[in-house]
């Protein structure tokens, strides 16, 4: 072979030998940097309420040398006790932070349970929360996951809670003490819009122990029962004594209520006291908690609203008990559609002539069970935190002169509480 020949070979091979490093080097490259995200938006921190949070061996504390702070949880329900004491409570981190006052809001005390037992959902007053008296309450964490359903229990105004076990994981759908001892857990499964399984639980010794006293997995609407039918969804659960106690339904067409004389083991229909011609032209009939006015009081009421789909607006009305529940009288109030975020807000009744309802900006009372509204003087205060916190999550009146109000903003998850002394004629943030 030629020396020229044998330099040609020798060349072609280090062609390939380049090609070949070349085509290594492309592959073992760093790909091309991807393209930059912009930033994603984040949640907005909760923002709590400004409050004064004592011990709860400072009860004789002065207010003025103690300051207030800004606690990190947004409130999502309150229910006040009497005149001077209330409860407010949100869930932050899975954690429920819970807040008594017993001097109308000037102090607070953190009564939280345990940290370790863990709310996945805000509880809601009347279905997970019960309280008869600032010393005896309820609290039902439902099971989630590998974790059971529990009933949390404090006989000292929340200072310590004791744990019983629940035996059924079904969800909750309503909780009712009437007295410390004897109490109710209604259960749900198998739900819809119209219809559920339902299953009720007594107890005579505070919570401690559960017993079954009704469920309809075997209801028949074709044979006689003595259940709450599958047909609608429990909207409220009452007892204003050992035995007589009531349920509300939410059906989509007339309300239902269903009585029990013997503590829940059987249940009788009074729907019929409910039928009432206003309901002609109704969407959907939104029943709501019945409320007996005073412990082992007789007289009572429940909110009905007339809702309209396409209006997007409801108007609502009342039944009135004046027998403990054995018959229901209905009350026109001749009130506007209300229409809006806030439809959903019922009139608020302290006994069977004095309510008061929330309109736009304005408080209206009535001292005629409903038939006539009279708008009281706009509060500034009112109005300015409104437009802040433009959603009403709840109105609540415990005498004549004391009613709490607690509004949101959602988007921003905030919510703030306030306070009248005087009839909703002026409000101040708590």
């Amino acid at each position: 072979m030629s020396s020229q020949a044998s330099g040609s070979k020798v060349l072609r091979m280090a062609l390939m030998l380049l090609m070949t490093l070349l085509v290594l080097s492309a592959c073992s490259s760093a790909p091309p940097p991807e393209p930059t995200r912009p930033p994603q938006p984040t949640e907005a921190p909760e923002e709590g309420q400004m409050i004064t949070v004592i011990t709860p061996d400072n009860k004789n504390v002065d207010t003025e040398s103690v300051p207030k702070y800004q606690i990190q949880t947004r409130l999502t329900d309150f229910r006040l006790l009497n005149s001077s004491a209330g409860l407010a409570w949100g869930v932050t981190r899975n954690e429920l932070r819970m807040y008594m006052t017993l001097d109308n809001g000037k102090t607070w005390v953190n009564i939280s349970p345990a940290t370790n037992v863990q709310f996945l959902n805000n509880p809601v007053y009347g279905k997970e929360i019960f309280f008869t008296d600032p010393g005896h309450g309820w609290i039902i964490r439902s099971s989630f996951g590998s974790t059971e359903t529990v009933v949390l229990r404090t006989t000292d105004g929340g200072h310590s809670w004791q744990i019983s076990a629940f035996p059924d994981s079904n969800n909750l759908s309503a909780i009712y003490f009437s007295s410390p001892s004897h109490g109710w857990l209604m259960t749900k499964w198998d739900a819809s819009a119209t219809k559920e399984s339902k299953a009720l639980y007594a107890t005579k010794d505070g919570g401690a122990t559960w017993s079954l006293v009704m469920q309809n997995e075997q209801y028949n609407p074709n044979l006689p029962s003595t259940s709450i039918p599958h047909a609608g969804v429990t909207t409220g659960m009452i007892f204003n004594d050992e035995r007589h106690g009531f349920v509300t339904l939410q059906t989509g067409a007339l309300p239902k209520i269903f009585m029990t004389r013997d503590g829940g083991a059987t249940w009788v229909s009074g729907s019929e006291f409910l039928v009432n011609d206003s309901f002609v032209g109704c969407d959907r009939v939104v029943t709501g908690v019945p409320e007996f006015f005073g412990e082992n009081a007789s007289g009572g009421w429940m909110p009905v609203g007339c809702q309209k789909e396409k209006e997007g607006s409801m108007i609502y009305n009342g039944y009135f008990t004046a027998n403990g529940g054995e018959n229901w009288k209905f009350s026109g109030f001749g009130r506007p559609a209300l229409s809006g975020m806030n439809r959903h807000i019922a009139p608020d009744f302290l006994n069977s002539k004095v309510g008061w309802s929330l309109e736009g900006d304005l408080i209206y009372k009535t001292v005629d069970q409903g038939l006539t509204w009279t708008a009281l003087p706009a509060s500034s205060v009112l109005q300015s935190k409104l437009l802040e916190y433009p959603e009403v999550v709840k109105l609540q009146f415990i005498s004549s002169d004391v009613g709490w109000l607690l509004i949101a903003k959602e988007e921003d998850r905030k919510s703030i509480l306030l306070q009248t002394t005087n009839g909703g004629v002026s409000w101040r943030v708590m």
